[in-house]
């Protein structure tokens, strides 16, 4: 069994149809909505984890993809620009799954994306912006739709 975080985004002539439960019931997936946006005005977004065997999490990808769904795969759950980082500590005080800690050799903040969450807790506590979502991330950067 493995997690895949994922970005899912829906044209507005999908937003009433009733996808995430048919990909939870015929591929046998669990979904984990971090955040989402749907409404019938606009396009919708969600930022989920899917959670099962990797052949249904691909069975799942295939599903929402055949019926118009744009799935983003990140890498990470979020965006770090090393350039802004200052090394200042405090996203590693806002981190409760430790995915971002200081390297006592170092003394530099080092972000381990397999133990991030997604809480977004980091976002607002980086005051030098070097932290983001991936949605933000996407939608400052024209990639996504």
């Amino acid at each position: 069994m493995i997690q895949k975080s994922v970005i899912l985004n829906f044209p507005r002539k999908l937003v009433d149809e009733p996808l995430v439960s048919r990909v939870i019931r015929d591929c046998d997936v669990e979904v984990n909505i971090l955040q989402a946006s749907v409404t019938p005005e606009e396009d919708g977004h969600m930022f989920v984890i899917f959670k099962g065997e990797p052949a249904n999490i691909g069975r799942a990808l295939d599903f929402l993809k055949e019926r118009g769904v744009r799935a983003i795969l990140p890498v990470k759950n979020l965006v770090r620009d090393e350039e802004r980082c200052v090394h200042c500590g405090a996203c590693v005080g806002q981190c409760a799954s430790a995915a971002f800690t200081i390297d006592k050799d170092t003394c530099q903040v080092v972000f381990d994306p397999d133990r991030c969450i997604a809480c977004e807790l980091c976002i607002p506590a980086c005051g030098y912006g070097a932290v983001e979502s991936v949605s933000d991330h996407l939608k400052r950067t024209g990639e996504a739709s």
